[in-house]
Parts: C-alpha cells; structure tokens; sequence
C-alpha cells in the first residue's frame, strides 16, 4: 500500500511539472510572438524639413519684393536676418519649425 501511494504521488507530481512547462511554454512563445507584432509609429514630418529661399516665398505667400525684406543679407558687419536660416555652402535654408516658431513670436512688425 505504501508503494502504491509513493507511485501515485509521483505520477501526480511528474503531471504537475510536464503541465507547468507546457504552459509556461506556451506563454513565452505567444510574448515572443507579440513582442515580433509590436509596431513602432513615429510621427514623420509632412514636407522638407529645410525651405529653400523659393519654397520659404511659397511658404509663406510672399512677393518677390515682400520676400527680399525678410532675406538675410550681408552687412559690413556680417549677415543680418529677420527670419531663422541655415547656411549650407553658399545657399540659405529656412526650418519650417524655426519659420513657424518665428511668424508666431513676430506679431506686428515692419520690415524695411
């Protein structure tokens, strides 16, 4: 009898392990299989990111005359601009954000 109660014992034992490895298996194979479906969305900017002087004028809604005012130009001193630029070898470019960020801070003023 005691023989008999040993060997159901570990019977039911040896069930228990097989069955918590079978799910514990089946759990780490269904998070792996979602971690690979995961999907990263990152927020990609419409348009360039850089205007050159024409698309900044088109941008903007300028005239060849209204745009020549607010052009970085070059002083005795160095260039001098109204509007945020960036310069790449001899050409200037105007960041969207910064143009944005400029037209918001600059409410009323006169260009000369």
């Amino acid at each position: 009898m005691k023989e008999l109660t040993t060997n159901m014992s570990l019977l039911i034992v040896g069930a228990c392990i097989l069955s918590g490895a079978i799910i514990l298996s089946n759990a780490l194979t269904q998070s792996s299989q979602e971690a690979g479906e995961q999907v990263i969305v990152r927020e990609q900017p419409e348009g360039p990111q850089l205007l050159s002087y024409l698309e900044l004028q088109d941008y903007l809604g300028l005239s060849d005359e209204q745009i020549e005012k607010v052009l970085p130009k070059n002083e005795g001193d160095g260039v001098k601009s109204q509007i945020p630029y960036v310069k790449i070898g001899y050409e200037y470019y105007f960041p969207v954000k910064a143009v944005d960020k400029w037209l918001a801070e600059t409410e009323a003023a006169t260009f000369r």
